[in-house]
């Protein structure tokens, strides 16, 4: 008796559904005000970069979670500033030298909605590296992507924790 009492409670435990069914998509990467006037600066292809470098670190981090007609997760990049210069900012009126430096990183924010458009949680995060001397050595987009992984990381222990608390 105590086996299949034990059997039942586990078969319906399998079946009720729970938030760790629910898959991620990866929706829209907006781009904030601030980002698009600063586009102007190191150039539009960029802001297609920058987009590419922040979907590839959410795919990553949410890998075991991605689906489809579960939650949609909306991103914004509101800014950016890359750590070496563009080939825009190489070849604009006050032209850079590839070698030169700068403190980058960027400030982003996202909604989880859930399959029926409510708001379940909303994210915001950015990083600027500390001091000019952190940044030789970096590429074009260095403390940007870390920013993005960094982020990515942080959505996927929320979606766990909601997962594991059932909310």
């Amino acid at each position: 008796m105590l086996r299949t009492m034990t059997a039942i409670l586990a078969l319906g435990a399998l079946s009720t559904p729970s938030l760790a069914d629910q898959p991620v998509t990866i929706g829209e990467i907006a781009y904030g005000p601030e980002l698009v006037e600063h586009a102007e600066d190191f150039g539009e292809r960029e802001l297609d970069r920058l987009a590419r470098y922040l979907r590839a670190a959410l795919e990553r981090e949410l890998a075991d979670d991605l689906g489809e007609g579960g939650y949609v997760l909306h991103t914004t990049i509101l800014d950016a500033q890359p750590n070496r210069p563009t080939m825009a900012q190489m070849s604009g009126t006050r032209p850079l030298h590839h070698s030169s430096i700068s403190i980058g990183g960027a400030d982003i924010e996202a909604q989880l909605l859930s399959a029926d458009g409510e708001v379940l949680e909303t994210y915001s995060y950015g990083w600027r590296s500390m001091n000019i001397r952190d940044v030789v050595g970096y590429g074009q987009w260095t403390d940007a992507r870390r920013t993005f992984s960094r982020f990515a990381d942080q959505v996927s222990d929320s979606l766990d924790e909601r997962a594991e608390t059932g909310s």
